[in-house]
């Protein structure tokens, strides 16, 4: 439990005194407190080092800046966070605690936004909610987004994969210090939506984790979304001549010139998976779905959700997505495989670029944990949470599509946003998820592939519920990458 100063929270970490501060009705807060030292100048483009360490209290009552990434777009996802600019001194986590926590479960969030966008902050807030309503002490944290994340540099040690290194260090750091906020080390809940679900899949694979995560949540992700090594040399060198320099003199150039030769290959949603972690040989030795398909994660129990209709986000921002379909199921199956795929949707080319970026991703996750640990099913079919006032007359539009689950599961509500709320707060408690009004949630295994239809009026479970569409992708496998094509980057 903190020691307290007049009242204000003080907590002792590895590296130095923490003073935090009251955030809520009897919720505790610290504030871009550093995880690790400030990946800049001979740091940058190497994996995480250890904090410096501090003298006397610090105090962490505002956050961290969010890593450096491009300028945001106009989203429809609300927030009340005011956060500093983007920065390559990034690595800092926030800590929300109920007050009295003590050997309380932990629920460590890993934020989404294509791996080159977003923060810590983002869906989740403070986590006050979920301090308040199910007594977890709640981490999030940033990392290294785009090139500066995920940049393979011939030479660079682990090169590719210092994102995911920072994730790893970032967990590192809960496990060392949560204690001293009320948090027990033996009980953490990893959480992920979008990119921080794959990350999720990435960390239950890495050989450097073991032992460390107790439960995970994947929110719209799945598994094996990694760079080949043809991949990342792709966009290394597409990159590296959009900066004008050469492997060696990219840690002398400003953070402005990485940023803009980034942006300069694409930005948007357009770009997203362009940039993602690449098989480095230490944080993952193989393709995270084979690693955890044998038992890397074994005895973690699991928690998988995607959205009925994910694609829809993408359409109503860059409206030529459906059209890509054909193209991409050529390159990956050939005419006849897109064709069969094609025919077991209907031609709905959006439902299939749904399940191939999520859907179908989702599910192989569950198949493969389900071997090794206890495995919870979702879908969801409602309303978009947490659309902002100027948007709200896209809710039609947007239903079920991409995050549109992600404000209830934070933040609750009413009616489906509360049973949301209820269940992964309570899966994050140790338990099966449950929720006033929702029907008892069977487990998910291979022989059945129960999953719970998340449904505003009549939520219920179903036995594999798009058994056509799943089967048309069976034995099928592909290269996870971007679906728009971007030229230079083969």
């Amino acid at each position: 439990m903190p020691e307290t100063e007049m009242t204000t929270p003080i907590v002792a970490t590895a590296a130095g005194k923490v003073r935090g501060a009251e955030v809520a009705d009897g919720v505790f807060g610290w504030r871009g407190i550093p995880y690790a030292a400030a990946p800049v100048g001979p740091l940058r483009l190497r994996p995480p080092r250890p904090p410096e360490p501090w003298s006397g209290v610090r105090d962490t009552t505002a956050y961290g800046p969010p890593a450096l990434q491009p300028p945001p777009e106009v989203s429809v996802f609300g927030t009340a966070i005011e956060l500093p600019p983007p920065s390559e001194d990034c690595l800092r986590l926030n800590v929300t605690a109920p007050a009295g926590a003590s050997a309380s479960p932990v629920l460590l969030w890993v934020h989404g936004g294509g791996y080159q966008s977003g923060s810590g902050t983002d869906m989740a807030g403070d986590g006050a909610e979920f301090a308040r309503d199910h007594g977890l002490v709640v981490v999030t944290f940033n990392y290294r987004l785009g090139a500066l994340g995920h940049l393979a540099v011939a030479g660079e040690e682990h090169s590719g994969a210092h994102g995911l290194h920072d994730q790893i260090a970032a967990l590192a750091w809960v496990r060392e210090n949560i204690a001293g906020f009320g948090g027990d080390p033996d009980r953490i809940t990893l959480y992920g939506m979008s990119a921080g679900a794959k990350a999720v899949a990435n960390l239950l694979a890495s050989p450097l984790t073991m032992g460390m995560i107790h439960r995970a949540a994947s929110s719209s992700g799945g598994a094996d979304h990694v760079a080949t090594p043809a991949q990342a040399a792709g966009v290394a060198r597409r990159f590296l001549r959009e900066l004008g320099t050469t492997p060696d003199r990219v840690r002398a150039v400003p953070a402005a010139d990485l940023l803009a030769a980034q942006t300069a290959i694409g930005s948007g949603l357009r770009t997203t998976w362009v940039w993602r972690p690449a098989i480095d040989g230490l944080a993952l030795t193989t393709h995270p779905l084979r690693a955890i398909a044998a038992g890397a994660a074994a005895g973690v129990p699991l928690l998988a959700q995607s959205c009925a209709h994910e694609a829809a986000l993408y359409q109503l921002a860059v409206p030529d997505a459906a059209d890509q379909t054909d193209r991409v199921l050529t390159e990956h199956f050939g005419p006849d495989g897109r064709e069969q795929i094609l025919a077991a949707y209907g031609g709905d080319r959006l439902a299939v670029m749904s399940d191939e970026r999520y859907g179908i991703p989702t599910t192989r996750l569950a198949d493969a944990q389900s071997a090794h640990a206890p495995v919870w099913r979702s879908r969801y079919d409602g309303p978009f949470t947490g659309l902002t006032p100027g948007f709200a007359f896209l809710a039609d539009h947007l239903h079920a599509a991409h995050a549109s689950d992600a404000t209830a599961i934070w933040h609750g509500g009413d009616g489906l946003a509360a049973q949301l709320h209820e269940a992964f707060g309570t899966f994050a408690t140790g338990h099966p998820p449950t929720a006033v009004g929702l029907p008892r949630w069977p487990r998910y295994t291979t022989d059945t592939r129960t999953t719970m239809l998340l449904t505003p009026t009549t939520p219920h479970p179903a036995a594999d519920p798009t058994h056509r569409q799943r089967e048309a992708w069976t034995g099928r496998h592909w290269p996870s990458g971007t679906w728009w094509h971007f030229d230079g980057m083969d």
